[in-house]
């Protein structure tokens, strides 16, 4: 059976297993990138300068992680297993980052002693991730070479994990912070959702690496000398690459732009309409719901151009942030600040999945240059790029935070939490002397949350288009053309090689 047949049989299985899998590391991946910094803020008593320092540990972590990504997508390249070379690392990551996630916020270390903890546990969690990332990601180009296949499995793909990021997202601030809070706290709440994160990882990471069926293996090239260096060899294949460049710096600074308003909308909602984590649930869920569009991406992109829909895509996101923060200056009503997340969400949800869509297609194009595919090579770019802008976020929420004085109030929230967790008040008493310490957050405060989290990703998002949108060349006919190119010479070195056969055996006859 050939490749492509092989591809062909098993597409609609590994559509569907490779994709589900998506949904328990995005839960997972929501959780300790999204609600650690929360949890870190309102449970560990730490003055201003131990929370920069915690933001500057996660900001170093992330650009290690980054580092990190070529180091795997190499190590991948170079494995050769039973299982093939992705699953292997899929599944050592999945376990050893669930154990990893229930430690860091299961603890009952404070202060600067977790602190210390956190800076070391961090790291090993970074890595632990990085060996399933990659691993998970650098699949989706082996399953499928078609463009139609590709876009579909891409977008379903997305599509499981936005919706694994989304419920935790959702249900996270619910079961953790407020009346609904899981041990009435988020010291005791935080653990127990950890532990939910780590099954449906373990789970769904099984069930990809069980069911998803890939082409053989080549086996691998030899070499002669020593081994390049992962990370040099990432950025040959980047200088080599022009339109991979291009897509991975739009990629950096698309995540960046993307990613702030996670980092701050919570404390401008808990600032501004109280200390509940419903309300912060509320103000995500439209934007969540919205996510959904990406279902019909594939849909889409028959009948528009990549590039048309990037155009759509900057004046969505622009509209969004833009009604956002008028409506916030001008009004005190969270359901229609939050309506403002229908229009910003459409538009980053389908600006990642054409970035995705385009790493994805130099692959071939690097093939069409070079003769290599070097998927484990090239996937490492997305999360590389995108482990960049999250460092980058990371630095600008923490600094954000601390210039506007909010962690000296997230100082005082968690001493009334652990407070209450050791039975020295009761919920009445906390939940009064919390009210109390937001009420005395000054408005310039929430004035400047609201303006740091919208004015900035519209900036951040529309350079990106443009860059896109003026760097970027392959455009559907170009993809289409390089990939008949690369069959064509395929089917000539088969020809020629038949001959030679022939050939060689009528010398010996």
């Amino acid at each position: 059976m050939s490749n492509t047949s092989i591809k062909d049989k098993y597409f609609k299985r590994n559509l569907w297993t490779f994709s589900a899998g998506g949904f328990g590391r995005d839960f997972m991946y929501n959780l300790f990138n999204g609600q650690m910094y929360t949890f870190i803020l309102l449970t560990k008593n730490l003055t201003e300068a131990e929370a920069a320092i915690i933001g500057l540990v996660i900001m170093i972590a992330r650009i290690w992680d980054a580092v990190n990504d070529p180091l795997m997508g190499s190590i991948i390249e170079n494995t050769r297993t039973r299982w093939g070379k992705f699953k292997p690392w899929i599944m050592i990551g999945a376990v050893t980052n669930a154990i990893l996630v229930f430690f860091l916020f299961w603890t009952p270390l404070k202060g600067m002693s977790y602190v210390i903890f956190f800076a070391i546990a961090y790291i090993f969690l970074d890595v632990t991730y990085t060996m399933n990332d990659i691993g998970y990601w650098s699949m989706l180009p082996a399953l499928s070479s078609d463009p139609n296949n590709r876009n579909t499995l891409s977008a379903v793909a997305n599509i499981f994990a936005g919706v694994g990021g989304a419920i935790v997202g959702l249900l996270a601030p619910i079961l953790t912070v407020g009346k609904l809070a899981i041990g009435g706290s988020p010291v005791v709440a935080f653990p127990v959702v950890a532990i939910i994160a780590g099954v449906l990882l373990i789970g769904c990471q099984t069930m990809t690496c069980i069911c998803v069926k890939e082409d053989p293996l080549p086996p691998l090239p030899k070499t002669e000398g020593k081994k390049p260096n992962p990370i040099k060899q990432m950025f040959t294949v980047l200088k080599g690459n022009d339109q991979l460049l291009w897509v991975a710096l739009c990629m950096v600074i698309y995540n960046l732009g993307s990613s702030i308003i996670t980092g701050l909308s919570n404390w401008f909602v808990y600032l501004r309409f109280g200390y509940e984590g419903a309300l912060n649930s509320l103000f995500g869920i439209l934007s969540g719901i919205a996510s959904a569009v990406i279902v019909f991406y594939p849909m889409l992109a028959k009948r528009v151009e990549r590039k048309t829909i990037i155009k759509i895509c900057m004046v969505c996101v622009a509209v969004g942030y833009g009604l956002m923060m008028t409506l916030g200056l001008t009004l005190n009503n969270l359901t229609l600040i939050s309506l403002c997340g229908l229009f910003y969400s459409v538009g980053q949800t389908m600006f990642y999945q054409v970035l995705t869509i385009s790493i994805a297609n130099t692959v071939e194009y690097n093939e069409w240059k070079t003769g290599k595919r070097e998927e484990g090579i090239i996937f490492s770019v997305r999360p590389f790029m995108a482990k960049l802008g999250s460092a980058l976020q990371m630095g600008y929420v923490s600094l954000t935070l601390g210039i506007l004085g909010i962690t000296a109030i997230t100082e005082a929230i968690s001493k009334q939490e652990n407070l209450f967790v050791q039975g020295a008040i009761d919920e009445t008493t906390k939940a009064a002397n919390i009210t109390s310490l937001i009420a005395q957050a000054p408005d310039s405060a929430k004035t400047g949350l609201l303006i740091c989290m919208t004015v900035v990703p519209v900036v951040l998002i529309c350079i990106a288009g443009v860059i896109y949108l003026a760097k970027y060349k392959l455009t559907e006919t170009r993809y289409d053309e390089i990939c008949a190119e690369i069959k064509a010479r395929k089917e000539a070195e088969v020809g020629v090689s038949e001959e030679a056969s022939e050939a060689t055996e009528a010398v010996e006859a």
